[in-house]
């Protein structure tokens, strides 16, 4: 399984890579920092993720340091995870790594990726067993956590809320579990009773994550995902601004990605044609978010450069 890595705690890696190379200044450069993945190990260094890879048993048990594949290898211990921290040493200064040591700040970050690690580990098992359900969630998950990202960024949320943001893009169909499979690939309209078992979804998995300590904000943007600024939404038919951000986040995202791919009950649409219909329909998609997403694919180069919709204020003004 490839595994689910995290795009908002990016920072968190850049900090540690950025702790441990001035550490090592004047005796190594080039730092990689690997964790336990099974029976593989996953990787990180300045350019990004490290693909799994398998390394000898003894470099997790050399505590005083060794030398392997051209590189210099020291296991240390953060959040109940050996780590291996890896780099190029700089000739002549062997004798300088016997004693050396992480420095404490980079054992409080690798602590806190410890945490993340557990996570993606856990949200991958289980958000595959949610794939696997139904064809229409296949990779849906992944696609709209990554536009959640990309819109969070464009819109200056802090490092806080975009790991919250991620999370909430990554669960907010989470409680489609309690829903039966046909029913989520059901062609033909379905009836009340059937639509308010889909939508219960919303409510299934906020409930759920807002079981595990410190998920209170992931489970009220999951709560939130369908609701719409003019009230029109679900379950709780919020208005803006009593609906969260990160919730009107999800929202585009999760109805963009949705419009843009195959569903059992409707054709597939171009990327501009799912912004001029969702653009189209006021009140149902927050302006802000709507923007925001029209801007990050154009600097992604998939719509041309001509505004589709118009800036949030300037919106406000025609209204």
């Amino acid at each position: 399984m490839k595994p689910l890595e995290l795009s908002s705690i990016s920072e968190v890696w850049k900090t540690v890579l950025a702790q441990l190379t001035a550490a090592i200044a004047g005796v190594g450069g080039e730092v990689q920092v690997w964790f336990p993945w099974g029976r593989t190990w996953r990787g990180h260094d300045g350019r990004g993720s490290l693909p799994p890879t398998e390394l000898p048993d003894e470099l997790s048990t050399a505590h005083a340091g060794m030398h392997f594949a051209g590189r210099w290898w020291k296991p240390v211990s953060a959040a109940g995870m050996t780590w291996l921290i890896s780099f190029r040493v700089v000739e002549g200064t062997e004798a300088a790594l016997s004693g050396w040591q992480q420095p404490k700040e980079a054992e409080s970050a690798l602590s806190l990726l410890g945490e993340f690690v557990r996570l993606e580990s856990l949200l991958g098992l289980f958000l595959k067993v949610l794939e696997n359900r139904a064809i229409e969630e296949f990779g849906h998950w992944d696609r709209v956590r990554n536009y959640c990202v990309a819109i969070g960024r464009n819109m200056g949320l802090s490092q806080r809320e975009l790991v919250d943001l991620e999370l909430a893009g990554l669960l907010h169909d989470i409680g489609k579990v309690s829903i039966p499979a046909a029913l989520l690939e059901e062609r033909r309209p379905l009836s009340a009773a059937e639509r308010r078992q889909v939508e219960s979804h919303a409510m299934v998995g906020s409930a759920m994550i807002r079981e595990i300590p410190g998920f209170d904000r992931v489970a009220d943007a999951v709560l939130s995902h369908h609701e719409s600024p003019d009230g029109s939404g679900y379950p709780r038919g919020l208005r803006d601004p009593d609906i969260p951000l990160a919730g009107l986040i999800v929202s585009v995202a999760d109805a963009f990605d949705a419009m843009t791919h195959y569903r059992p009950y409707a054709a597939e649409r171009t990327y501009r044609e799912s912004i001029v219909e969702m653009s189209g329909r006021r009140g149902k998609y927050d302006e802000r978010v709507l923007w925001s997403l029209q801007q990050v694919l154009k600097q992604l180069g998939i719509l041309e450069v001509r505004p589709i919709t118009a800036p949030p204020q300037e919106t406000a003004s025609q209204s």
